[in-house]
């Protein structure tokens, strides 16, 4: 069995959307693979929580290990608006790699699960483990015969 380190900066089981679904992937994954799921310390509590008031899902979840990253407290003000949450979740990204670096998991792959857009790159390929990133593509451009008239 491989070990797979998924980082995702939404996870919540209370939630849907992108935090919804960073929890179900995870789940899904600890099926088939051990699971390392590296996310924000705000979504600690939400976890734990769950896994404490739904039994059968926390046996599920035995598989994986949560750590929990965040960037230092005052660079929080970053996530105040569209650009500068995107500048926020960048730096985010560059650092998680830089934490994850240090501590030198012993992970089979890696993968840049959740909160990104197409265009921003994942800096997991600093560990020197084969990188899954994605789902990547969610958001294509509408043709034009689509659009109303």
């Amino acid at each position: 069995m491989k070990t797979v380190l998924i980082t995702a900066y939404a996870v919540n089981p209370y939630k849907g959307s992108e935090d919804g679904m960073g929890w179900n992937f995870i789940l899904q994954a600890a099926r088939f693979q051990k699971v390392i799921a590296v996310t924000r310390r705000n979504n600690g509590p939400h976890i734990a929580r769950y896994l404490a008031d739904n039994p059968a899902v926390a046996a599920q979840a035995a598989g994986v290990k949560f750590r929990y990253f965040d960037l230092p407290a005052w660079t929080r003000w970053w996530k105040k608006g569209p650009l500068l949450s995107l500048i926020y979740f960048y730096i985010w990204q560059l650092g998680i790699a830089v934490w994850l670096r240090r501590r030198r998991p012993a992970v089979d792959i890696v993968h840049n699960l959740n909160f990104h857009n197409d265009w921003t790159p994942s800096f997991l390929w600093l560990l020197g483990r084969p990188l899954v990133w994605g789902p990547i593509g969610h958001h294509p451009p509408i043709p034009a015969s689509h659009l109303a008239r």
